[in-house]
């Protein structure tokens, strides 16, 4: 994809660094830019200051800015993070490593603000290098997420990041990479010898959310498409309905989107969250009004002091339990065999659902969790063919 930007920083640094220097040289003339400077003393931490207003509130276009630079030792902390979102969001969330090499998105999703600057740290090689010692620490943990802070497979194969991870993770037994995507641009990934090692997961809504709300990521019907095309390169696949956006004819948009994911893929794995992490009076910024469900909008603007600085807010609890039961209802029915939880899901939730879902709070697989990857327990449990589905024991 073309990437438009206001100003460009290239790190002198990369110019040492052969393998950074030839990434750099695939990707810029891919950038649309008549600003391009040397990255100097405070250019870095300027243009980390930059806010991450969500983009359905001005609608931010081509004038992000875009860093070149190498691996920065002093930033080890988000390379290799420690993912804790439970406190903050005040739903589950299982803590897991993360591992993250870009910071900022191609994409100009309404409800998000990631994109006003993209860093690209070039130096992979550095990246891998330390794994060791992660696995070290963590050696329970079999899924690694790559990357929360970015959609990677827009910039490739050019940026050339995504291969060496995969080649990496290609070589263990017992460890599994999670690519995290929008993008219909996986035709790259059809040629690396993966092993079998790396997970891909959808960020997929339904049909007129990814067409409206998902600016310049793929459509829904394009998402399920190239779902289809890894499944068949080899790749365990897997969808996470984030966000799940109520949209006035929500019921019938959803169906349509089951009905057609499972038509043409297996994934391993659904999961379900519901737009959040906003107030009501951001989501009427974003969206029109007209486009949201009546009762769940009126519900919102009705509990707008009950769920003030509630992370999961703005829509209400029954919301969520509603929708979340109608898209359990939906795998069952067309794919019984496919295990779906909730994402960031409360107390009250799981209370509700999960018996639905077949697991507890204490114990379930979702589309990140350190232990949602072939070879642990529950995941076996749900995934090996004729196996007895799991009933809440631990």
């Amino acid at each position: 994809m073309e990437i438009p930007a206001k100003i460009v920083y290239i790190d002198p640094e990369i110019h040492a660094r052969p393998q950074c220097k030839r990434r750099l040289e695939r990707v810029l003339p891919h950038v649309k830019c008549g600003d391009v400077r040397d990255l100097g003393p405070g250019d870095m931490q300027r243009v980390l200051d930059i806010g991450k207003r969500r983009h359905g509130k001005d609608d931010f276009g081509d004038d992000a800015a875009l860093v070149f630079t190498t691996f920065d030792e002093n930033r080890l902390p988000w390379f290799y993070h420690w993912r804790d979102e439970a406190g903050a969001h005040g739903g589950h969330c299982q803590p897991a490593l993360e591992l993250n090499i870009v910071d900022g998105c191609m994409f100009r999703c309404a409800y998000c603000g990631f994109g006003r600057y993209i860093v690209f740290y070039l130096d992979i090689e550095r990246m891998i290098g330390g794994l060791d010692g992660v696995f070290m620490q963590h050696p329970e943990q079999r899924l690694y997420k790559f990357s929360n802070m970015t959609d990677l497979p827009p910039f490739e194969p050019d940026l050339d990041l995504v291969r060496p991870m995969v080649e990496r993770f290609a070589a263990e037994s017992d460890r599994y990479l999670m690519l995290f995507t929008k993008s219909d641009n996986v035709g790259f990934l059809s040629g690396i010898k993966h092993g079998g090692r790396t997970i891909i997961s959808w960020s997929i809504t339904c049909d007129t959310a990814s067409r409206l709300a998902d600016k310049r990521a793929a459509t829904m019907e394009q998402r399920i498409s190239a779902m289809e095309k890894m499944q068949q390169a080899g790749y365990p696949v897997r969808a996470r309905l984030s966000p799940i956006i109520p949209l006035a004819n929500w019921r019938d948009e959803y169906t349509d989107l089951f009905e057609k994911l499972f038509a043409r893929v297996k994934p391993d794995l659904v999961t379900l969250e519901l737009l959040g992490w906003m107030t009501v009076d951001d989501l009427l910024a974003i969206f029109p009004s007209s486009l949201l469900d009546a009762e769940a909008l009126r519900q919102a603007q009705a509990a707008r002091e009950e769920l003030a600085g509630v992370r999961w807010g703005p829509f209400t609890q029954r919301t969520h339990d509603e929708i979340y039961s109608f898209c359990i209802d939906a795998v069952r029915r067309l794919s019984p065999q496919t295990p779906v939880s909730v994402c960031h899901g409360t107390a009250a939730t799981w209370k509700a659902l999960g018996g639905k879902m077949r697991m507890t709070p204490e114990h379930y697989i979702c589309n990140c969790g350190p232990l949602s990857a072939p070879g642990a327990t529950l995941y076996e449990e749900w995934n090996r063919p004729g196996a007895p589905k799991y009933s809440g024991r631990k």
